[in-house]
């Protein structure tokens, strides 16, 4: 009982000290919402960011030469879609998913289905190119994989997830708010660059049933 008391005592302190020290501290200039919500500025060009300094090395020791072949001959066929004006939108999302997987190795994919390009061909051709740890083949289970995500993007990477249709992230709800609201539960101590995509709503001749097409 004594033992408890004492633990309880510290803390209480610590709760004490904590408070007090938020109480002190000066309120976050009006700015940081914005910067939060918008990291980049509105007119970024993402084909100039400058990859990591161990892209390539990683890259060479990770991908096969016929593997980098397969690939940039897929993104080549997916540009020349685009020139033409005939991508779809899945389309284009795999671009930007592979664009961003070879410019820098730490961007890693979380998708049901994926080795078979999911519902839409987003993460189409990620594992056979980045391998299973970087490309992950999920289980039908939102909440588990988006937490996977979260805590990668803790950890220094830049995850992306594929929820197929976009009514599953209700799974997800408690990851998807942790993600959200990291950085400022932690005092910025972490940072949370992750990506979550999904289709919703329907299209004429398209709807894929009352739990797959909701908006």
């Amino acid at each position: 009982e004594d033992e408890l008391k004492d633990a309880r005592k510290g803390v209480l302190a610590d709760v004490k000290a904590a408070v007090a020290f938020a109480d002190s501290s000066p309120m976050p200039p009006v700015e940081l919402a914005k910067e939060l919500e918008y990291p980049d500025a509105a007119g970024t060009d993402y084909n100039a960011k400058v990859a990591p300094a161990f892209a390539d090395e990683v890259n060479a020791r990770t991908i096969s030469e016929d593997q980098m072949s397969t690939i940039q001959a897929h993104m080549a066929a997916l540009r020349e879609k685009a020139i033409a004006g005939e991508i779809s939108i899945g389309d284009a999302i795999n671009l930007a998913i592979h664009e961003e997987m070879l410019r820098d190795p730490t961007t890693t994919m979380h998708a049901e289905d994926l080795q078979a390009g999911s519902s839409y061909d987003i993460p189409k051709l990620t594992q056979q190119t980045y391998g299973q740890t970087r490309a992950a083949d999920e289980i039908i289970d939102e909440g588990h994989f988006i937490g996977k995500a979260l805590g990668e993007a803790m950890n220094g990477y830049r995850p992306i997830v594929e929820l197929m249709n976009t009514n599953f992230g209700i799974y997800g709800m408690a990851e998807i708010s942790s993600a959200g609201n990291t950085y400022a539960t932690t005092g910025g101590q972490f940072d949370m660059p992750m990506t979550i995509i999904g289709a919703g709503g329907t299209a004429p001749n398209q709807a894929l049933g009352a739990e797959h097409s909701q908006p």
